[in-house]
């Protein structure tokens, strides 16, 4: 099967919104094992994207769209689509219903334009949208061509795919797809490339990387005549990895979500323990992350944003003597951060960090990307020197992803608290 995704709306065009759609259905096609040669980002603009329709549905056989089903004028994706088709808009009882079950629901006004999201053409298959007014749809186009309309909003979009759309496609593909996605953190991309380019060239199971900053993700996926079939081609490309990068690999996940910070608060939470942080240099962005995963609560007890030194003191019990004479930028301030956070608010586990983001401040002996994390745990404190590079923004994530990482090797390697009070 191929398909082709066009995202409508000059907002992305122009490059006023990201479009970060495009980059979702990318991955989420490939992991299907949809053939997908084509992107296209075209305005709302009527001409050229009939235009645009064409020209994809001459390439692919299913056109994926994004945008353009409000009831504003310029929302004109479905209009458009149905021109292509050569089939009229008429307006679906079964829509209608759906967006008015949502304005019921919300507590709002529907106007009179709303009504224009329920227009489809007479063969379309309508999806409903749990997050938004607008429905999806599959638009046939002669007998062996769809047009897939999606909401833009991501919130939207995503489950909507991942619950109507990609089911759709696996059917019409006949074949049973499974992915596993290997999580590592520590090894470069051209690193993990160089370790495991035998399977990255293999045709099945394919072995896609994708990178974020500091991590790589491995996308491991087979296809068969059943799940057993498919995962069975699966499993024994995962341990061949695992055996290669070692205690690189930190998760590994049946979906594409996930993240250290969801591995990190489901360690600690199977162990029974708490975490607090003690934060300099990252403000708060390494508690922010690890409470972003739901159920954080069970696990992070709180933290302490001491970005200047009198906080530090104040707060964490550091001595204004030991910043004085080793600087705020040491490991000795890192130790004392993380064990005056464990102290007060009585956790298993307290990681702190301190250091020099840039871009101004650094001096030969402390350059810019000098970053000291404490640990403390019931069995004492220890630090982890980082010597990071790039601008302020990677320095301070870079630091808050080594934080959290070093969070889910201390609860990977405690003992389970039976009957631990929290």
């Amino acid at each position: 099967m191929i398909a082709e995704i066009l995202c409508v709306g000059t907002e992305l065009l122009m490059g006023q919104v990201l479009n970060t759609n495009g980059q979702f259905l990318a991955r989420e096609l490939a992991a299907l094992g949809v053939n997908l040669y084509h992107q296209t980002v075209v305005g709302d603009n009527p001409e050229r994207l009939e235009a645009a329709y064409r020209e994809a549905l001459s390439r692919a056989e299913v056109v994926i769209t994004s945008g353009g089903l409000g009831p504003t004028q310029d929302d004109i994706t479905k209009r458009v689509a149905a021109k292509v088709a050569g089939e009229p808009l008429v307006l679906r009882p079964e829509a209608e219903a759906m967006v008015r079950d949502w304005f019921a629901r919300a507590g709002r006004e529907m106007t009179p334009n709303n009504l224009g999201q329920a227009m489809f053409t007479p063969r379309t298959q309508i999806l409903p949208n749990r997050n938004g007014t607008a429905p999806g749809a599959i638009v046939p186009v002669g007998e062996d061509q769809f047009i897939v309309h999606l909401p833009g909003p991501p919130r939207e979009l995503e489950p909507l795919f991942r619950e109507q759309v990609a089911p759709w496609l696996a059917a019409r593909s006949g074949r049973v797809l499974e992915s596993r996605y290997v999580r590592i953190f520590g090894l470069g991309e051209s690193m993990v490339d160089t370790l495991l380019e035998d399977l990255e060239q293999q045709a099945e199971p394919t072995v896609s990387p994708y990178c974020s900053t500091g991590e790589v993700v491995l996308r491991v996926t087979a296809g068969g005549a059943t799940r057993q079939e498919a995962l069975g081609k699966i499993e024994p490309a995962v341990a061949e990895i695992r055996h290669r990068l070692g205690d690189k690999v930190y998760a590994v996940c049946d979906t594409a979500e996930g993240s250290l910070a969801h591995s990190a608060v489901a360690a600690l939470k199977a162990k029974g323990l708490t975490v607090a942080t003690a934060e300099s240099l990252t403000g708060g962005l390494i508690a922010a992350t690890l409470v972003n995963v739901p159920g954080a609560s069970d696990a992070v007890r709180g933290g302490f944003v001491t970005y200047q030194s009198v906080a530090k003191t104040l707060l964490l019990g550091v001595p204004a003597e030991m910043i004085e004479q080793y600087n705020v930028v040491s490991a000795q301030v890192a130790e004392a951060m993380a064990t005056g956070a464990r102290e007060r608010l009585g956790v298993d586990i307290a990681v702190s960090a301190t250091g020099l983001a840039g871009p101004g401040g650094g001096t030969e002996a402390i350059p810019v990307g000098t970053v000291f994390l404490g640990l403390a745990t019931a069995a004492g404190t220890k630090v982890i020197p980082l010597h990071l590079t790039g601008d302020r923004e990677r320095i301070r994530t870079l630091s808050m992803k080594h934080a959290i990482h070093a969070v889910l090797r201390a609860a990977e390697g405690s003992p389970e608290q039976e009957g631990k009070q929290p």
